[in-house]
């Protein structure tokens, strides 16, 4: 991360600083600045837009990708996510549950479609959770977004749709130990049984595999769904190659393997509860998990909210 300091001109026509390009940042998503607002390097004479060193469109969105993804030396704070994305999700909560809506209506629809079409969902997964990503992102950096970036994801169309091939390629592949020994726990008395011409009796250790087969199931998927967790972000938010992308999530579940679990059990029983009412506070606990989830990425990718200071 940069060590270089700056000085911005405020509203009042007053001259702050020194700033951290992170402050800089901050003062923008916080509404302190905007993107005409001058700067300069502490030391140089001439000053220039905030939104020409933050790469910030005019409409404050970032127009050139972020670079490689830069791991902080910080581990994450769970509490600190989950706190600041609950306040990301008030404050826009209109947007967010627009966008939760369309998502989760869109995703229904192509399960229905599947039903006809295997495996149709597959296909829109990618690209809806890469721009509602674009979305919460854009909201916590540049306290602004439209409804329409949900789409945006349809942009970055053939690597979204590869990185929910390879991230369900890992999580089956983690998951097959488990399978393998439930399948043997019940299905070898079955066997048995049948070359007997006997009725199936489920004993001591046919239970026991059954249940250590789950159990493995269960701890080796959510080891690769920890490994994987920030995939999507990283490939929606481009930052850098796929394989840099996937290599830096990789990085970010062994540093902060214990945390992230924590934080995903949480996230997971919300949206667990949130199914009760007829699948309806799906629409509020699915924009509120991407906030929270944004929070801790831009927490465990320090460079998250830094932009690139040249091409």
């Amino acid at each position: 991360m940069s060590d270089k300091q700056y000085e911005m001109i405020g509203g009042d026509g007053e001259q702050y600083g020194p700033f951290t390009i992170q402050q800089l940042q901050d003062n923008f998503s916080q509404g302190r600045a905007n993107a005409q607002t001058q700067i300069r390097e502490t030391g140089s004479d001439g000053w220039l837009p905030l939104g020409q060193l933050l790469n910030l469109s005019e409409q404050g969105q970032a127009s050139k990708p972020l670079g490689v993804a830069v791991l902080s030396d910080q581990p994450l704070d769970v509490s600190l996510a989950l706190s600041s994305g609950w306040a990301l999700f008030k404050l826009h909560m209109g947007i967010m549950v627009g966008a939760g809506g369309i998502y989760f209506g869109i995703l229904l629809a192509a399960g229905m479609v599947g039903a006809v079409i295997p495996f149709a969902n597959i296909f829109v997964q990618g690209p809806l959770t890469g721009g509602l990503i674009i979305l919460t992102l854009n909201l916590s950096r540049y306290n602004q977004a439209d409804i329409s970036d949900i789409f945006l994801g349809f942009k970055n169309y053939g690597w979204l749709l590869l990185v929910t091939l390879v991230q369900g390629a890992v999580v089956v592949a983690a998951i097959v130990p488990g399978v393998i020994v439930m399948l043997l726990g019940g299905l070898l008395p079955l066997m048995q049984a049948q070359q007997a011409g006997e009725r199936p009796e489920f004993g001591g250790t046919t239970i026991a595999l059954i249940s250590v087969g789950f159990l493995l199931l269960l701890v080796l998927g959510m080891i690769a769904a920890i490994f994987t967790y920030f995939w999507y972000f990283l490939v929606a938010d481009k930052r850098g190659e796929f394989g840099e992308a996937l290599a830096a999530g990789y990085r970010a579940g062994k540093m902060n393997f214990w945390s992230i679990l924590g934080l995903s059990i949480l996230i997971g029983l919300v949206v667990l509860v949130s199914v009760i009412p007829c699948g309806i506070g799906l629409i509020f606990s699915i924009p509120w998990s991407f906030a929270v989830m944004a929070k801790a990425y831009e927490q465990i990718f320090s460079s998250s909210l830094v932009p690139r200071e040249s091409e």
